[in-house]
């Protein structure tokens, strides 16, 4: 040793207590019989003991089990075979604070001797924090994964430069690729073209996801179809601020785009109906007049050409009536008489003579579901409907091919009648036919259902068929769609609510008997003054004694002078605010003998059937016969309150 030898030792020992003391990681001595020799502050820290309760014990007491029961055993074993399962290998462990808690730990252990005596020293890490941070780390991986792969709409991560690194699953139910397909590939590719990611890269993707601004853009699918999306992108922003990427999320926004088309078609085809229902009223009226002008004047004509000229004019007029009627059925302003039908029954009946109309080249089948529901309707439009749809079909098919017409139940929900706003869900009794003709084009399916719009030639169609089945089913509490391709034949769909139980065949009521007048004083309440004239002078004809109003003040005020009227004959839809309702409520109030009697060219306001019966009203379609006219007055007269009325 040399001079300096002890002063060089101690000077060691100050370095390696000083090491020890200041290490961060903790670090215990053991001897071989696993008995502790020494432990640094950050063992006391760790573990909750000081120095002096742990020098001198089993290191097991810092160990949980099974750990505790094991530790001499592998210290033993080593001692005696030489093999480590530890000792320079180093492992994860549990560790045991003197409070009773357990938490991961990091163990490395080293071994020296000393004067021939054999120790341990282990160094330990506490995971505690990097387990905890483990555990964030896949409970919110876990949470990202959920919502990325659950999301309904598509979700795109791309990297700074716009290659595709992830998609979701709802990315291939919508755009068709598979999660190789695109990725590496750049999401410019997306997009209708390079115009519309250049828009979209402007609106925001650079942005942080809280300032992102949503943006319309066209995508295009694996198939080639494009669509319209919303979409909306942001950065994905490190903790550093640099940039990792782009977060692209896109909803596809076909279907609220096919229900703002089938919204604003309602609209559509509502105006035009509102507009054909006024033009129809107006034409009623002219018809009222022409109608009741040649049934007065033919009896007096007595030469035969003018007889023969009278009778074509006024068969030229009902046939207008006809056109009105159609018109009106489309404007669901129709007068529909309702009555419970089996559609089997109805389809089958008609089958011959639609054979016959069809020709041969036309092969004519029907399939009808045996257990189909009865349906509420009106028989004519139904048979009407049937007519047209065949017509249809056999002129789509003009070198022959297959037409169905089928039957079947269905049961509707919210979701099914979107295409229709004042469908309700339910049950609903369908008539299908389908024919392999020509088809049509999405344009001409698009505009099918207008009044007057059709595709064949001039003289071959008047462009109302389908319009009259529309209104009658809208009318119904129904509807009717239509699926056809160019090439490909149509089908159309006729839905009809399901009765509410199966009723037989009613025995039509006996009409009552046609009779005139018998001096009756009947009030005339019509604003259009040359259907005003017309009526008086047919109510003259007929025998009753005639007053007259243009509006409904007018007749309350005529009604102050002449309280004693039999009947008041009124339109429906007058000015001034007094419409024949209103009129009809004051005269149940201040003259309740007063019997009243409802005429319309447009009659939406009589479906209100409930404030019909409630007044007690009789109701009466323009255009009317003289006949009807007559049978309508003498039914509301006998209908009156004993010893009412001003005639014997």
């Amino acid at each position: 040793m040399t001079a300096n030898g002890p002063a060089e030792s101690s000077i060691e020992a100050l370095k390696f207590r000083a090491i020890l003391q200041s290490a961060v990681a903790t670090i215990i001595t053991i001897d071989a019989g696993g008995h502790i020799q020494t432990v640094n502050p950050a063992a006391e820290k760790m573990f909750g003991y000081a120095a002096d309760e742990l020098i001198g014990r089993n290191i097991n007491m810092l160990m949980p089990e099974p750990y505790r029961s094991q530790h001499d055993t592998y210290i033993a074993k080593y001692l005696a075979t030489g093999r480590r399962q530890i000792i320079g290998i180093g492992r994860e462990v549990a560790g045991l604070r003197k409070d009773g808690t357990t938490f991961p730990m990091h163990l490395s252990v080293g071994e020296f001797t000393i004067g021939g005596a054999r120790y341990f020293t282990g160094t330990i890490v506490d995971l505690s924090a990097q387990r905890a941070a483990e555990q964030r780390f896949e409970r919110e991986q876990a949470l990202f994964r959920a919502i990325f792969e659950s999301l309904p709409d598509p979700l795109v991560i791309c990297d700074p430069a716009g290659a595709v690194r992830l998609v979701n699953p709802s990315f291939t139910r919508v755009f068709g690729y598979t999660e190789p397909e695109v990725l590496g590939e750049s999401i410019a590719g997306l997009f209708e073209d390079t115009e519309s990611w250049t828009s979209f890269l402007d609106v925001g993707t650079t942005a942080k996801q809280s300032d992102a601004k949503p943006h319309t853009a066209r995508f295009r699918r694996k198939s080639g179809e494009l669509f319209p999306a919303e979409t909306i992108g942001g950065a994905i922003v490190g903790s550093s601020g640099s940039a990792l990427g782009r977060l692209v999320l896109i909803h596809d926004a076909t279907a609220e785009r096919q229900q703002e088309a089938i919204l604003l078609q309602a609209q559509r085809m509502e105006a035009v109906g509102q507009l054909t229902g006024g033009v129809a009223h107006d034409f009623n009226n002219l018809l009222t007049v022409i109608l009741g002008n040649l049934e007065l004047l033919e009896p007096r004509l007595k030469e035969e050409m003018s007889q023969s000229l009278a009778s074509e004019a006024r068969e030229a007029a009902e046939m207008g009536a006809r056109l009105t009627d159609r018109l009106l059925t489309f404007a669901r302003r129709q007068r529909l008489e309702m009555q419970s039908l089996n559609l089997n029954e109805f389809v089958l009946g008609l089958t011959e003579l639609l054979r016959r109309t069809i020709g041969a080249p036309i092969d004519l089948s029907t399939a009808l579901a045996p257990d189909l529901w009865p349906t509420t309707a009106d028989p004519a439009q139904v048979e009407s409907a049937v007519l047209n749809l065949v017509l249809n079909a056999r002129d789509a098919m003009p070198d022959g091919g297959r037409l169905v017409i089928e039957t079947f139940n269905a049961t509707l929900d919210a979701a099914d009648v979107t295409s229709a706003p004042d469908m309700g869900p339910g049950d609903y009794v369908v008539l299908s036919v389908a024919d392999t003709g020509h088809g049509m084009s999405p344009e001409v399916r698009a505009r099918a259902f207008e009044p007057f719009f059709t595709t064949k030639g001039a003289g071959r169609g008047s462009g109302l068929g389908l319009a009259t089945i529309y209104g009658f089913a809208r009318q119904s509490g129904g509807n009717v769609t239509i699926y056809s391709e160019i090439g490909k034949g149509t089908t159309v769909n006729l839905y009809l609510p399901r009765a509410g139980r199966r009723t037989g065949a009613e025995a039509p009521s006996p009409k009552p008997a046609v009779d005139a007048g018998r001096g009756e004083t009947v009030l005339v309440v019509e604003d259009d003054e040359r259907v005003r004239r017309l009526t008086v002078l047919r109510l003259k004809e007929l025998g009753y004694r005639l007053l007259e109003a243009d509006h409904g003040a007018a007749a309350l005020a005529v009604l102050a002078e002449t309280p004693d009227i039999d009947i008041v004959f009124t339109d429906l839809v007058m000015p001034g605010g007094i419409s024949g309702f209103d009129l009809a409520r004051q005269l149940r109030e201040r003259y309740p003998t007063t019997r009243v009697i409802l005429t319309s060219g447009y009659s939406a306001e009589l479906l209100d059937q409930a404030e019909v019966a409630k007044l007690d009203l009789k109701v009466l379609r323009k255009p009317y016969r003289q006949s009807e006219l007559a049978r309508a007055f003498r039914a509301a007269l006998a209908e009156r309150p004993r010893g009412a009325g001003s005639a014997p």
